[in-house]
């Protein structure tokens, strides 16, 4: 099928869109060649697609020259997926919940993200990704502003943080919602996470677990915060200080090679 028959057929499939998992079908060919290309693909990478739906980026995926998995979990459009591949020797379709997915063999990942589970998946991806050196999403713009935020602002948090941490994150491009079938309410916004080199997964997972508990009550000092954890004050203070964290700082003003020094002398 070519390129533009089949994005015809993709258009098609808006009067299906289940707006309850925030299916929204990018119609446009041009936009999803080029959120693809961002995964640079070489002959020998693992790919994950997650939400593949009705296929937009699966048809780029589909002309190699890595060999990508993609996973969805709505029956009637993987049906209309091995039917559109089938014999493909780049691609494998299978029904996968991405809440709940073995992330650990893959090398890239790439994905139109629903809006309501966005940040469940980046956290899965992150915390099972063991190999992953980059991931292409696209997510409505305003998630992509919580999970590029900066410190000292209302989005800023564990999970921003702990990205940030491991991963050069930068948005690329936005997708205007007229090229979505149906279009949704708001536009899109494609952003790029690239491995940093000489990162411990290890200290970054232990550091993301720390800030997670200090972001509880993030209106508190992380001074008051960290007592509660250690059970001494005293501990607390000499902790912070090894960390070179002010005692008046609250959680959204520390930033991440601080939280990784605290972490590591926890």
């Amino acid at each position: 099928m070519n390129e533009e028959t089949y994005f015809e057929n993709v258009r098609s499939y808006k009067l299906l869109a289940k707006k309850e998992v925030g299916q929204n079908f990018l119609g446009e060919p041009a936009y999803a060649k080029k959120i693809v290309d961002l995964l640079e693909s070489e002959e020998n990478d693992q790919i994950l697609e997650i939400g593949c739906g009705a296929g937009s980026l699966s048809y780029f995926l589909s002309l190699g020259p890595a060999k990508s998995d993609l996973i969805d979990i709505d029956e009637g459009l993987l049906a209309k997926l091995k039917g559109d591949f089938e014999g493909n020797k780049f691609l494998n379709i299978q029904q996968g919940n991405a809440m709940r997915y073995d992330y650990s063999k893959y090398d890239k990942i790439i994905g139109n993200l629903p809006y309501y589970i966005t940040s469940g998946i980046i956290e899965n991806a992150l915390l099972g990704g063991d190999k992953c050196k980059r991931m292409v999403f696209m997510v409505q713009k305003e998630a992509a502003a919580r999970l590029l935020a900066k410190p000292e602002t209302e989005d800023y948090s564990p999970l921003t943080i702990y990205l940030n941490y491991l991963y050069e994150g930068k948005r690329m491009f936005n997708v205007p919602r007229n090229a979505f079938y149906p279009a949704p309410h708001v536009d899109s916004t494609v952003l790029l996470f690239k491995l940093r080199e000489n990162v411990s997964k290890k200290d970054a997972e232990g550091m993301y677990l720390l800030c997670k508990k200090l972001f509880l009550q993030r209106r508190k000092t992380i001074y008051n915060n960290l007592k509660g954890i250690v059970k001494d004050q005293d501990k607390a203070k000499a902790l912070l200080e090894a960390s070179g964290i002010p005692l008046n700082a609250r959680p959204e003003q520390v930033l991440a090679e601080e939280y990784l020094k605290l972490s590591k002398s926890l």
